[in-house]
């Protein structure tokens, strides 16, 4: 049987097929002795990953999806953030309280705006390559404009999901709607991955990154 994906399939890769851009969960004293505070979204990670080795031909030689899990400091870990939103087919920002409060969290989303801005001056009608994770209820959350202007709700991926989040579904123990969103997510993320088409860009495009999320409409 063939994939309903496979015929426009980008070519192997070791490159990252997404960037998960999350704000970090600060560890209590008493987390410190017990899991990383960002398990949750550390394992909705692997599960992405996993989906997206079965729906593309991407050569596992690296993960697909592009985690940043280190604190944070030294030029090492700018230019490994940068590299991998230089080549990355999607950005997958994950919605949280903590994240438009983040400053690398809008300078992350301003890098992969200024990426897509570039191939637009060839290819203005290339589809946003931004695809967003509800993992509160929206409820929960303040978008700032520039989150605003794009898509966060996706029918096909369940009322649960854009009521709850998936943090929500996870934790109220609906764990059949968790995983479909979860699927429902990666078949997302191919398919924009596939529409975009998004060059890589020399990492340099992005040595004046600003915060997006403080700026107004």
């Amino acid at each position: 049987m063939t994939h309903p994906f496979a015929s426009s399939q980008a070519p192997i890769s070791r490159d990252p097929y997404f960037f998960l851009s999350y704000a970090r969960i600060p560890s209590t004293e008493e987390e410190r002795s017990r899991e990383h505070p960002d398990q949750d979204l550390v394992d909705f990670h692997r599960e992405l990953c996993r989906h997206i080795m079965q729906l593309t031909d991407h050569d596992g030689s690296e993960a697909p999806g592009f985690l940043d899990r280190s604190m944070g400091i030294g030029a090492d870990w700018e230019r490994n953030l940068k590299t991998a939103l230089a080549t990355c087919q999607v950005f997958v920002p994950v919605y949280t309280k903590r994240y438009f409060s983040r400053e690398w969290c809008g300078k992350e989303w301003d890098a992969f705006a200024r990426r897509q801005a570039r191939q637009h001056l060839t290819r203005p009608y290339t589809v946003n390559a931004i695809v967003p994770v509800l993992w509160l209820s929206p409820g929960h959350l303040n978008l700032p404009p520039v989150a605003e202007a794009v898509q966060y709700i996706h029918p096909d991926l369940g009322t649960s999901y854009l009521k709850m989040g998936l943090y929500g579904l996870r934790e109220a123990g609906y764990a059949i709607q968790y995983r479909r969103a979860v699927w429902g997510i990666a078949q997302t993320i191919v398919k924009v991955a596939q529409q975009a088409r998004l060059d890589p860009c020399d990492p340099e495009l992005f040595d004046d990154l600003r915060n997006v999320f403080e700026e107004g409409p």
